[in-house]
């Protein structure tokens, strides 16, 4: 059948309900009117739909040809001109790009305002709303980062060995990533005097995507993240204010440190090491925060620490400290360079499930039960004379929090008693370095 000839049978089946109805047009017109899109031109259909009426002209037939009209200018403009493909193929022609960031938690250090300008995706410059500015370098084998901060002439350089070359992983390049079935539309709203078209994606149970985009550009002009733990939200990202061509000589993202500024040098090795036997000292020359060991108890008949890298993929550094129990139970304690209350800010949210009388506190972890098995592998694989010959599903793992906010976790492979977890957290004690 003819594109003419089934409109034609719509439309009369339209005109038969509504009748001569004129509040019914006046309504659809409002709603037309009033939206922020906007029709801008006449489609097929509509011409279509025209040449009926004209053919028509009945007063029953002009109220269902404005339905129609409307239905077919209106909506095809609002919400399903632009598809996610389109942003999508936008977005992959585009590299370099500046933007302002706003993170929001729930708890914790709350992040300045920035504005971020990435040259590409291992390169960028951060600019923070107090005049604080941050350059990242991944693109060599040792990355670099410079933080500097113009009114006290100070600046930090940190070298990261073996950490590059990396991609950082940016919104924007997830975001390209998302797929159009996965992907919801939002409808439009009027922003600013222009039209933005809305699109949701939620990859996973702890990251909700939120986009707006300019229909002209097919670009965003907002995006929205939440970063959701436990069924909480935790953390709310705002990115707006893009420019895709932004104006930035490549002097600005120089790692060189400017003159006048006294500076800080920190070193972090993220180079594989094959597992090695240290002494608690070791620890303590490695770290910047305060280190532990712990002492031997009645009911431990070996102790062993390594160095090793990080079995969950960081790429960073850890020390391990393992502990064979005279019931056959393995227990691992952690700790590391980023083991500490300001990096891990998902930890106030735990539950905590013991306090000693010094302080310190035990809390879960989201997923202790994988995260233990790990460390649980690693270190046994490193250190095959501990007697471990089952992965327990019994395994956990706790995180301890130390009074002065430095933080390890502890991952045992069989259930332990709140008495024994209380004895074993009451025996680390501070690494004094070596005279």
């Amino acid at each position: 059948m003819k594109p003419e000839k089934q409109i034609e049978q719509k439309l009369e089946q339209l005109a038969n309900v509504i009748g001569n109805r004129d509040s019914f047009v006046n309504d659809v017109m409002s709603r037309i009117k009033n939206s922020p899109v906007q029709p801008s031109k006449k489609t097929k259909r509509a011409n279509i739909v025209l040449r009926i009426i004209l053919m028509k002209n009945t007063l029953k037939f002009t109220a269902a040809a404005i339905i129609l009209i409307g239905a077919f200018i209106f909506l095809t403009t609002n919400g399903t001109s632009i598809a996610w493909a389109d942003v999508a193929e936008q977005l992959n022609l585009h590299e370099k790009y500046k933007c302002r960031q706003r993170a929001v938690r729930t708890e914790g250090i709350q992040i300045p305002t920035k504005d971020i300008y990435h040259w590409n995706l291992s390169l960028r410059r951060q600019e923070e709303e107090d005049g604080n500015i941050q350059i990242i370098d991944m693109r060599g084998k040792d990355a670099v980062t410079v933080e500097l901060y113009p009114d006290q002439k100070k600046a930090i350089v940190t070298k990261l060995l073996g950490f590059g070359p990396k991609k950082d992983p940016d919104i924007i390049d997830m975001v390209k990533r998302f797929e159009q079935e996965s992907t919801e539309k939002l409808g439009a709203k009027k922003q600013n005097g222009k039209v933005l078209h809305g699109f949701r994606h939620q990859p996973n149970e702890h990251n909700d995507f939120t986009v707006w985009v300019d229909p002209k550009t097919k670009l965003p002009v907002e995006i929205e993240l939440k970063h959701i733990f436990d069924g909480q939200l935790r953390q709310t990202i705002f990115m707006d204010e893009f420019e895709f061509d932004f104006e930035l000589p490549m002097s600005a993202f120089n790692t060189e440190v400017p003159e006048g500024y006294t500076i800080q040098t920190m070193v972090n090795d993220y180079r594989p090491v094959e597992p090695k036997q240290i002494i608690p000292e070791d620890i303590q020359k490695e770290l910047s925060h305060t280190a532990y060991t712990i002492k031997k108890l009645p009911w431990t008949e070996q102790i062993q620490t390594i160095k090793h890298t990080d079995p969950l993929g960081t790429k960073a550094i850890v020390y391990m400290t393992g502990m064979q129990t005279n019931d056959d139970n393995v227990i691992v304690i952690v700790q590391g360079e980023y083991f500490d209350l300001n990096r891990m800010v998902w930890i106030p949210k735990q539950n905590v499930t013991l306090k000693t009388p010094g302080g310190i506190k035990l809390c879960t972890h989201p997923n202790g039960s994988i995260y233990a098995e790990y460390f649980l592998k690693s270190f046994t694989k490193a250190n095959p004379e501990f007697n471990y010959q089952n992965l327990s599903e019994e395994r956990f793992t706790r995180m301890i929090v130390m009074p002065g906010g430095t933080v390890m976790s502890l991952s045992a492979n069989r259930k332990m008693s709140n008495e024994q977890l209380q004895e074993l957290v009451e025996s680390l004690v501070k690494i004094e370095p070596n005279p």
